[in-house]
């Protein structure tokens, strides 16, 4: 009887009486069939519905698209369902922490376990059963349908449509969707479809904005067509926050799922560019977006995070779909191609541009505190082109007189920069004027940019730093979500502002993000022109950034090349440069370990962020230093800026159309951490009048066998040659090879972290 009362078809009058007959009270969960899809009575089945129009095209952001026919379950799945998968494998024994302790807390699914070891038992409170199971995480979520696909009953979690073997850490990225898989989680795509997709959309074919049959934002009303259980102000369900799946009766999409709107955030199979976070889809009871097409803001969900807002549906194959579906997971590893097949990937590289000529412009200054001549002489010496002027000078928020004091010293500082060949970026926070609502802040704003904006020494505006530290952390809920909402359409109107004013394309307009593996950044790119990444070395030890043992600047080389894929996609986006620290003697806040996370980087670290941002990242660089007196920070900034400014005319002749492509044998190197992110050697190819460059960067492992492939059309003869590395003592011959008309640098070595300049001449 209550399965049918809590069909979709049913009406709110029903949910409400099923509600009431409802107790508090626990009880035993009751045998199943051997099939989990088919519940005992009053209790939700696991129903699949199938997902056709296969070959649909994609959704305006890229999603959507699925090549074939699979099925998705109609209802996210349930308190009772994975209870039931709770019996069958953890009755025992629970070695992969599948039940939560926080699943009876108050917003749980409340599951219980009684017992002791070897004899469990699974209760669950009665008005919850047939809410989705939250407090899981994916791999939870793995194993469940590793169970499906293998018979369930007592039948293995760590083998089927996905290869587990025990696994439970945070990279997510080590687990992909086995070939063959008959039941798996959706991915991104097949989620996305299955939620907006519409084949017999009034309009034609295509994609609405909830996931409801609706551009509208839903409503609340359980009787209402276009609803969902999500934050409004308030909980719909103060008590439980959690509805019944399928309770919104009249509300289904155009497959006919149920809840992918609101209820529970839900997991899918993609993770976000981050290597560790999942891609979270649909809003849930504790958040405000009411499942809009949007991924949901995740700043700290891994693979094992569980929340009270997490749950997941499952997908399958469709009746002789096997050979169908080829490992369509969002983020899965493709096979090492051969040694005579690599190339490098295709960036977009878009370097800065002077303000005055259009130019490319290759950033690499200081940023600095306050006005001071002396500094900026230095800077002058060491060749510097720009610094980062963080200062309050552009504090504008109180009052007219204000903007009367401050003006005048940024314009000095200007001048003062301009004079030494150097151009400023200057930093403010002025967003708060237009996400405030405060009308004379913001004509402020505009006075200040109407000043300044014909000035030759200025470069842009920085409009944030690390913004994604605004909306606090550690939760999923409504108070984060509403701050994150908030902030990039600020950011957006103050572009829009400034731009309105300040018509020159070549000045920047960007935020600066840290910490990446943590952040959300791709949500503020719509906002701005540009972006940096801050990134300094930290502790082995440090959560997500530097697990087992890798530098902190291959996380920068990994954000580089996932930034530069995004800025393919966004051609709005001004160049994308990289903050740096460089010098043993660097400090947080005074603190030299502070927290157990930063240390000082060396050297060779600085110079593999400087140059494997090249490569991997393929947009250009920005090296900022951090102005101290240390001796050591010194010597290490003009050891670099020495070097870089030797390479300056190819960088700028060369750097947007590299002049050759370069093939090696190495692509592919499974690392245990950033997992296939980056390539195993990642190359850059620049010419100046005199001399071709190979930037060579060793993203992996010590590789004893390197030879380089290239084709290099403008050297003279075909005679072997000599080539160096760039300021070392050390070279090898440079042969042509007739059959590919190639020309082949000879074996060599290299150490992880290595970086290597080769000079080619392009005379005999």
């Amino acid at each position: 009887m209550l399965n049918r009362l809590f069909s979709c078809d049913s009406r709110c009058a029903i949910f409400t009486t099923v509600t009431l007959l409802c107790s508090l009270t626990l009880m035993q969960i009751p045998a199943s069939a051997a099939d989990v899809l088919q519940m005992s009575d009053g209790l939700r089945s696991l129903e699949m519905v199938e997902i056709g129009a296969p070959g649909n095209l994609p959704d305006d952001n890229g999603l959507g698209a699925v090549p074939y026919a699979y099925k998705i379950s109609k209802y996210e799945v349930t308190a009772a369902q994975f209870a039931e998968f709770l019996r069958a494998k953890a009755s025992k024994t629970d070695p992969y922490d599948l039940r939560s302790n926080n699943m009876e807390e108050t917003g749980g699914c409340g599951i219980t376990r009684k017992g002791n070891k070897g004899a469990y038992e699974y209760t669950l409170a009665d008005d919850l059963a047939n809410c989705p199971v939250n407090q899981v995480n994916f791999w939870d979520a793995c194993r469940f349908v590793n169970w499906l696909q293998n018979g369930q009953g007592d039948a293995d979690t760590e083998t089927g449509a996905y290869t587990l073997k025990g696994y439970t850490g945070e990279i997510g990225i080590k687990i992909h969707r086995n070939p063959g898989a008959k039941w798996f989680l959706p991915n991104e795509n097949e989620w996305y479809k299955a939620a907006y997709f519409d084949p017999k959309k009034p309009d034609g074919p295509g994609y609405w904005n909830y996931p409801t049959r609706s551009d509208t934002r839903p409503g609340r009303d359980l009787l209402g067509a276009n609803s969902a259980n999500y934050f409004d102000g308030t909980y719909l369900d103060e008590a439980k926050r959690l509805t019944p799946v399928g309770a919104f009766s009249r509300v289904r999409n155009a497959f006919g799922t149920c809840d992918q709107a609101g209820n529970v955030l839900e997991m899918t199979e993609t993770l976000m560019t981050p290597p560790f976070l999942r891609s979270l889809w649909g809003g849930s009871w504790g958040t405000k977006d009411a499942g809009v097409n949007v991924r949901s803001y995740n700043r700290d969900i891994t693979s094992r995070s569980e929340s009270e807002l997490l749950g997941f549906r499952v997908a399958s194959v469709v009746a002789g779909g096997e050979n169908g579906v080829a490992v369509p997971s969002g983020d899965s590893v493709s096979p090492s191609p051969a040694a005579d097949q690599v190339a490098e990937p295709a960036f977009a590289r878009r370097p800065w541009r002077d303000p005055l000529t259009g130019k490319p412009f290759f950033p690499m200054g200081w940023y600095i505190w306050d006005c001071n001549v002396s500094e900026l002489d230095e800077m002058q010496r060491e060749k510097c082109n720009v610094v980062l002027y963080v200062n309050s000078q552009t504090d504008i928020d109180e009052k007219d007189e204000q903007l009367a004091e401050n003006l005048p010293r940024m314009i000095e500082f200007l001048d003062q920069a301009h004079q030494r060949g150097l151009k400023v970026l200057m930093q403010c926070a002025w967003h708060q004027a237009f996400r405030d609502e405060v009308p004379e802040f913001q004509a402020r704003v505009v006075k200040f940019v109407q000043a300044v904006k014909d000035h030759p020494g200025l470069m842009g505006y920085q409009l944030f730093d690390e913004p994604e530290y605004q909306g606090g952390s550690g939760s999923l809920g409504q108070h984060l979500n509403e701050k994150m909402l908030q902030l990039p359409d600020a950011l957006r109107r103050t572009k829009e502002a400034i731009r309105a004013v300040d018509t020159n394309p070549n000045h920047v307009i960007q935020v600066v993000f840290n910490l990446v593996p943590l952040s959300s950044w791709m949500e503020f790119l719509p906002a701005v022109d540009g972006f940096q990444i801050d990134r300094y070395p930290i502790w082995n030890g440090a959560p997500y950034l530097a697990q087992e043992g890798d530098w902190g600047p291959l996380v920068m080389a990994w954000s580089c090349a996932h930034g530069a894929k995004e800025v393919r996609f966004r051609n709005h986006l001004n160049p994308v440069p990289v903050m740096q620290g460089v010098g043993s003697g660097h400090n947080e806040n005074g603190v030299e370990d502070d927290g157990n996370w930063w240390r000082n980087p060396t050297y060779e670290e600085t110079r593999y962020m400087a140059y494997s941002s090249l490569t991997a990242g393929g947009w250009g660089f920005l090296h900022w230093i951090r102005n101290s007196s240390c001796a050591d920070i010194k010597r290490n900034v003009t050891r670099l800026q020495a070097e870089f400014h030797q390479l300056m005319p190819a960088l700028q002749m060369s750097y947007e159309n590299p002049p050759f492509t370069v093939r090696h044998g190495h692509m592919g190197i499974k690392r245990s951490f950033l997992v296939d992110c980056v390539p195993d050697i990642s190359t850059l190819t620049l010419e100046d009048q005199d001399n071709y460059y190979l930037i060579a960067s060793n993203n992996s492992g010590k590789l004893e066998d390197i030879a380089f492939r290239m084709k290099l059309p403008k050297l003279k003869g075909d005679g072997a040659r000599s080539v160096s590395v760039l300021n070392e003592d050390w070279s090898r011959s440079l042969t042509y090879d007739p059959a590919t008309e190639e020309w082949v640098i000879a074996k060599h070595k290299m150490a992880f972290g290595d970086i290597n300049v080769w000079v080619i001449s392009k005379s005999e």
